[in-house]
C-alpha cells in the first residue's frame, strides 16, 4: 500500500509514467487532451492559480527569511511538481533548476524512501548532492510533500543558490576542487524535518560544515516558508477544482506545452545536424602540488555538441568528444548537465504561460560514460561543473540562432557568448570572528550579444534567467563589510565589436578596508577566459571578450581619498593612473580567468570586469549614425571607432563620411592582402598534425578525444591522416 493515487506506490506510478511515454511519445500517455479541448478557459484559470502561487511564494519567502544575497539575486525558485516529480509551474528565477526536480524525486523513489524513512504529512526533505540531481553543492533544494485525503498529490519545492558551501575554497563556486571531499557540505536526499519544522540537528550541520552557517540557515528557512506557502495554495486549488481535476490538469498542461515547443521548432527551425564547440582551460599545475598529485596538471577542456533537429521537432544532442572525467572541479552528472543546458533552450522556443519539465520530454541526450558529464567516480569534484558545462546552454543559443537565421527569423537569434564571473571570500575579523561569503552579482545578470538587427543590451537580465539581478552594492556591503564599492559601471570599448556590437561589459571596483587578521579572495566561474569564446563572433562580428580580474596590492588609495583626489573606478582608469604614477601599487596581479586564493590587505584594490558579449556582422559595415551615437554616449572612443570600425571622427562626435569610406576600403584591401588561400592553410595545418606540433595541453586534449570513435573518424577524414596515426 503506497502513498500515491489509489494506494499505488510512488515507484509504481513512476514506472507507469515511464512506460506510457515510451509507448506513446506523449507525457503520461495523453494522446487526447480533454480539458485543453473542452474547457481551455478553466484550465488556464487553474494554471495561473499555480503560477501565482509560485511567484507569490518567491516574493513572500524572501521577506520572511533570507540571506542578503538571496534577497538580492534572482537565483531563487519555487515550484509545484506532480507526485512523480514533473514540475508543472514555477516562479521566475534561474529556471534550469526546474529540470533537476524529476531526478531528485526519482532518486528518492528509487532509494525507497516510501518504505524506509517514510513520506508523510509534514515531512521536509532536502538535498544538494550532485549525485542525486543537483548541478553542484551550492544549489539547495527543499521538498515538502502535499497530501490530500491521505494521498501524496503534489510536491511543493523551494530552491536557491547559497553563497557559502564550505568547500576547500570559500564561497559557492570553487574553481579549485579535485574531489567531492573538497566540494564542501554535500547532503544526499534526506528527511530533515517533521511536522513542518526542520530538526535541530539540521541547523547544527549548517553551522558546523559551512563558514556562514547563520546565512545558510536563513536561506533554508526561506525555502521552507515558500514551499509551505505553495502547499497551502495547492490545497486551495484542489478544494476548488477537485482532486481528479488537479491530477488530470497538471498532466495535460505538461503534454500541451510539449506539443507547443515541438510546433515552434517545426515552424521556425531547419531540420539537420548542427555542430558547436567550446574550449575552456583549467589551470591546476603548480597549484595543488603534493596534496592532490593526480590534479597537478593543466587541461584544455573540449566541449563539443552535435545537435540533431529532427523533422518531428525533437532534439538529439550528442556530446561525444567531451573531455574525460578528471580530478578537477568541472565534472557534472548527466542530470546536472541536462538542467544547465536547458537554460539555452527556454528562450529559444519555450514561450508558454510558465516553465516546466515538458522540455525534458523532447530531448534525447547522448552523453558518453566516463566523460566529465557522465563520470563513473561518484566522488568526483563537481563544485563548478555548472560554470564550465553550463556552456552547453550557449551552444543551444548558437544552434537555434543558426537555424532561425536560415529561415529568416532574425528577432529570434540570441547568439551569445556570455562572460560572467563571481568570487568567494574568506576572512577573520580583528576580534577573531571567522566569516566567509561569495559575490554572484556579475553572474546574476548578463549583457546580451549583438543580433542581426540591433546591438546587444548592457547588463540586462540574463537570457537564461527571466528575472536575474546584479543586486545592490549597498546590501552586499552588509554581507561583505571588507569590500567598499567605489566603482560599478559600464566601461567604454569593453564590448565585442560588429555591425551590431555586443552589450558593454560591467566592472566592479572595491577598496579593501579593515580586513582584520586575514582576508583572501578567489575569482570563479569565468565562462570566458584565455580561449575567448571559441571565436563565437557572428557573420564577421568579434567574439565576446574575456573576464578581467585585477588585484592591486599596497596602493596609495587611502592617501588619494584623504586628499580628495580622483581615484580609479574600473580597470581602464586604474591602468592609466598607474602609468602616470597617480596611483601607486607595490604589486599587481592580473588574472584573465579564475584566480587562486589571493591574500588581500587594507588599502588593496580588487577590480573585476565581465559581461562583454559577442558582436554580429562586420564592424566596417556599422552605420555611421550608430557610431556617432556611441561617441555621444561615450560607449566607444574615437581611436577604437577609427581602428576597428574604419570611421574617422571630426572631434565633435560627427563622422567624416568621405574619409571614412576611403578608410574602410583601405582596411578591406589590407585584409585581402593578408588572407591565405584555404588549400595552402590546410596543407600547413596538416603538417603540424602529422608532426604532432602541439602545445602539451592541446596534445593531451586530442589524445583524450580520439578515444571516441566518432571524433577519431571525423578528425582522420578532415585531415586525411594515415590509418596508424596515434596520439
Amino acid at each position: 500500500m503506497g502513498v500515491g493515487y489509489k494506494d499505488k506506490t510512488l515507484r509504481e506510478m513512476l514506472g507507469e509514467k515511464d512506460r506510457l511515454f515510451a509507448e506513446t511519445g506523449c507525457i503520461y500517455g495523453l494522446k487526447e487532451l480533454e480539458l485543453v479541448e473542452n474547457d481551455p478557459v478553466t484550465l488556464m484559470k487553474f494554471q495561473m492559480r499555480l503560477v501565482a502561487a509560485c511567484t507569490n511564494a518567491r516574493e513572500t519567502a524572501k521577506l520572511v527569511s533570507a540571506s542578503p544575497v538571496a534577497l538580492q539575486m534572482g537565483e531563487v525558485l519555487f515550484m509545484v511538481a506532480t507526485a512523480e516529480g514533473d514540475v508543472v509551474s514555477s516562479s521566475h528565477g534561474l529556471i534550469g533548476h526546474i529540470q533537476c526536480i524529476p531526478f531528485i524525486v526519482r532518486s528518492m523513489i528509487e532509494l525507497g524512501f516510501e518504505n524506509t524513512d517514510g513520506i508523510r504529512e509534514g515531512d521536509i526533505f532536502s538535498t544538494n548532492d550532485p549525485l542525486y540531481g543537483s548541478p553542484h553543492g551550492s544549489d539547495c533544494y527543499t521538498l515538502i510533500p502535499v497530501f490530500y485525503d491521505g494521498e501524496l498529490i503534489s510536491w511543493a519545492v523551494g530552491f536557491n543558490h547559497i553563497m557559502e558551501v564550505g568547500g576547500i575554497v570559500p564561497g559557492n563556486l570553487s574553481a579549485l576542487s579535485p574531489t567531492a571531499f573538497t566540494d564542501g557540505f554535500l547532503y544526499p536526499p534526506m528527511k530533515t524535518g517533521e511536522d513542518f519544522r526542520q530538526h535541530q540537528w539540521w541547523e547544527l550541520l549548517w553551522m558546523r560544515r559551512t563558514r556562514m552557517g547563520g546565512m545558510n540557515i536563513l536561506d533554508d528557512k526561506m525555502r521552507v516558508a515558500g514551499a509551505m506557502a505553495i502547499r497551502g495554495k495547492v490545497l486551495e486549488a484542489v478544494e476548488e477544482f477537485g482532486a481528479d481535476y488537479f491530477r488530470k490538469a497538471t498532466k495535460e498542461i505538461l503534454e500541451r506545452e510539449r506539443r507547443q515547443y515541438i510546433e515552434t521548432i517545426k515552424t521556425q527551425a531547419v531540420p539537420g545536424k548542427y555542430q558547436t564547440l567550446k574550449l575552456t582551460p583549467v589551470r591546476y599545475k603548480g597549484t595543488v602540488g603534493k596534496l592532490f598529485p593526480n590534479s597537478d596538471r593543466d587541461w584544455l577542456v573540449h566541449m563539443p555538441m552535435e545537435t540533431t533537429i529532427e523533422s518531428d521537432g525533437t532534439l538529439t544532442p550528442d556530446l561525444e568528444g567531451l573531455t574525460s572525467e578528471a580530478e578537477f572541479h568541472c565534472n557534472m552528472f548527466p542530470h546536472g548537465t541536462k538542467a544547465m543546458a536547458s537554460l539555452g533552450l527556454w528562450p529559444m522556443f519555450a514561450h508558454t504561460a510558465t516553465t516546466n519539465t515538458a522540455l525534458a520530454y523532447m530531448t534525447d541526450y547522448k552523453i558518453p560514460l566516463g566523460s566529465m558529464s557522465n563520470p563513473m567516480n561518484p566522488f568526483t569534484g563537481t563544485s563548478m561543473g555548472t560554470g564550465v558545462l553550463g556552456a552547453y546552454a550557449q551552444q543551444y543559443h548558437h544552434v537555434f540562432s543558426y537555424t532561425y537565421f536560415a529561415r529568416g527569423f532574425l528577432e529570434e537569434c540570441f547568439a551569445r557568448s556570455p562572460n560572467v564571473a563571481g568570487y568567494g571570500i574568506d576572512g577573520v575579523f580583528g576580534d577573531g570572528e571567522r566569516w566567509a561569503g561569495g559575490n554572484f552579482s556579475l553572474i546574476g545578470g548578463d549583457s546580451t550579444g549583438g543580433q542581426p538587427y540591433k546591438d546587444g543590451e548592457p547588463c540586462l537580465s540574463a537570457i537564461t534567467n527571466p528575472e536575474s539581478d546584479i543586486g545592490e552594492t549597498e546590501l552586499y556591503e552588509f554581507y561583505e563589510p571588507t569590500g567598499l564599492n567605489i566603482g560599478r559601471k559600464l566601461v567604454p570599448n569593453y564590448c565585442a565589436h560588429g555591425k551590431y556590437r555586443g552589450g558593454l561589459g560591467m566592472v566592479m571596483c572595491q577598496l579593501i578596508t579593515q580586513p582584520g587578521q586575514h582576508l583572501t579572495m578567489a575569482v570563479f566561474s569565468s565562462t570566458s577566459s584565455e580561449t575567448g569564446t571559441s571565436a563565437r563572433g557572428w557573420c564577421g562580428g568579434y567574439p565576446g571578450l574575456g573576464t578581467v580580474c585585477y588585484f592591486l596590492h599596497d596602493t596609495n588609495m587611502k592617501e588619494l581619498l584623504e586628499k580628495g583626489l580622483p581615484y580609479p573606478r574600473d580597470f581602464v582608469e586604474a591602468r592609466e593612473m598607474l602609468k602616470d604614477d597617480t596611483l601607486k601599487a607595490g604589486s599587481v596581479d592580473l588574472y584573465p580567468a579564475d584566480s587562486p586564493n589571493v591574500p588581500c590587505k587594507d588599502g588593496d584594490l580588487f577590480i573585476l570586469g565581465a559581461h562583454a558579449n559577442s558582436g554580429w556582422g562586420d564592424p566596417v559595415e556599422r552605420e555611421y549614425a550608430h557610431l556617432e551615437e556611441d561617441l555621444r554616449y561615450g560607449w566607444l572612443t574615437t581611436d577604437v571607432v577609427e581602428k576597428i570600425y574604419g570611421a574617422i571622427s571630426d572631434g565633435d562626435g560627427k563622422i567624416k563620411v568621405s574619409e571614412s569610406d576611403a578608410r574602410r576600403e583601405e582596411m578591406k584591401k589590407k585584409r585581402a592582402e593578408r588572407s591565405v588561400d584555404g588549400k595552402e592553410w590546410w596543407k600547413e595545418e596538416c603538417q603540424k598534425l602529422l608532426q604532432k606540433q602541439f602545445d602539451p595541453d592541446v596534445y593531451a586534449m586530442y589524445a583524450d578525444c580520439m578515444k571516441y570513435q566518432k571524433f577519431r573518424d571525423r578528425m582522420m577524414s578532415v585531415w586525411q591522416l594515415p590509418e596508424d596515426y596515434q596520439l
